[in-house]
């Protein structure tokens, strides 16, 4: 099982991976030390016989989309591993999959969004001696983009709107 953790977490990358077991979704190893405290959260741990106990937390599974509006507020992603396929039908290990990669930038359904301000998702680009910006709100449909020669003219876009992610090349 801590394999396919192991791997469904190497495809999440930087998002914390809620991973299905049952009625619960847990989180293990570093995405459990940094969740237990921002979602109050026993921290236990896994193997706790073993030499090198692995930590874990969990929540029920029909609490998802509150833990989940926490973690998006305080700007971290998450990625939400199912089990898909019915365990009693399972010959072994039950397969789970990630179904779903929230941002705090794009977020569409609005039980995950915090407070009535915009939620917006920015990208920054520098060429040419241009600087350019573009940003929406998924959860609005609202866009826009400019670009100057100005770098402290786009700065001052960038903080007028206070995106909730930013990406930047």
């Amino acid at each position: 099982m801590m394999r396919q953790h192991r791997e469904l977490k190497r495809q999440a990358g930087d998002a914390l991976l809620f991973f299905r077991m049952g009625d619960f979704y847990e989180l293990f190893e570093a995405d459990a030390e940094t969740a237990a405290p921002l979602l109050d959260l026993v921290l236990t741990s896994r193997e706790k016989d073993s030499p090198q106990p692995v930590p874990m937390c969990g929540v029920p599974f029909h609490a998802l989309e509150g833990y989940l509006r926490r973690c998006l507020a305080a700007g971290l992603s998450v990625a939400i591993a199912e089990q898909v396929e019915d365990p009693r039908a399972a010959k072994g290990l039950v397969r789970r999959e990630i179904v779903e990669v929230v941002t705090p930038g794009l977020v569409a359904n609005a039980d995950r969004l915090e407070g009535a301000g915009a939620n917006y998702l920015a990208a920054l680009i520098r060429e040419s001696g241009l600087h350019g910006l573009a940003y929406l709100d998924l959860s609005t449909g609202e866009f826009a983009a400019t670009e100057s020669d100005r770098r402290e003219i786009v700065e001052a876009e960038l903080d007028r709107i206070a995106p909730r992610e930013l990406i930047a090349r």
